[in-house]
């Protein structure tokens, strides 16, 4: 379940100046970076966000520089929509990138299916992944 959660902030990094201008309007590019205001799209410049792969570390990756918060596009989705459950963000990830919902299901599934709930390990992954998308989570 991690691994479809990593693969598709990856996948979200390699469109990651289109997930910066949709989901993070109000800022701009500023060399191999968006520069903004913050993650729910304030004005300013304080959180940066990576537009290449770089030395520093992967496309996607952010940094508020004035509240030390950090993610990935994942997160950036997370806080900028105000989602509150990460099945809420896989569904707006896989809308944004135009991945049919059953194609993905297929692959890796990361919604909860009708006796997943049930499952101590299931529910342990799903706590787990949802865990890693939150900045500040030590797991």
């Amino acid at each position: 379940m991690a691994d479809a959660a990593h693969d598709l902030a990856r996948r979200l990094g390699r469109q990651a100046e289109a997930v910066c201008r949709h989901y993070l309007s109000a800022g701009r590019r500023q060399g191999h970076y968006w520069q903004v205001g913050d993650v729910r799209n304030t004005p300013g410049r304080s959180m940066f966000v990576r537009l290449r792969d770089s030395a520093k570390g992967p496309a996607g990756k952010w940094t508020d520089a004035a509240t030390g918060e950090h993610g990935d596009l994942l997160d950036l989705i997370r806080e900028s929509r105000g989602l509150s459950s990460f099945s809420e963000v896989v569904a707006e990830a896989e809308m944004f990138l135009r991945i049919p919902r059953s194609v993905h299901e297929a692959q890796a599934p990361l919604c909860k299916t009708e006796n997943s709930s049930r499952d101590p390990v299931i529910s342990a992954r799903r706590l787990f992944a949802a865990a890693q998308s939150i900045p500040g989570t030590i797991v």
